[in-house]
């Protein structure tokens, strides 16, 4: 099923995942370095919002999901699909990291 422009819907499903995803990855960094900083309101309010970004994303990643479960044929495999994944995972890890160092920040601040 190509579109318009020329990119079928795994293609821009794809671009959508990584768009998300890595603006939510951009701001579990930035809270990372707002807390580090001793902003852990501002911090804590990255990983809130970039969590927000982030569901966008996997949202997109499991409606593809789902249609592959009913038709694989829909959901061509693809490597911009397989770099979207990918990026999927790393935004997921670094939103744990960013919690982590959030907490240990908060309480180093405290000593």
């Amino acid at each position: 099923m190509a579109l318009d422009d020329g990119m079928t819907a795994t293609q821009e499903a794809a671009f959508e995942i990584i768009a998300t995803v890595g603006t939510a990855k951009s701001m579990y960094i930035g809270a990372i370095q707002k807390a580090k900083a001793g902003d852990i309101e501002g911090a804590r309010a990255d990983v809130l919002a970039g969590t927000e970004i982030f569901n966008e994303g996997h949202g997109t990643h499991l409606n593809m999901l789902q249609q592959s479960a009913i038709d694989n044929s829909n959901v061509e495999f693809s490597l911009i699909l397989l770099h979207a994944e990918d990026q999927l995972m790393q935004a997921e890890s670094f939103r744990i990291i960013a919690e982590d160092f959030i907490d240990v920040y908060e309480k180093l601040l405290k000593k």
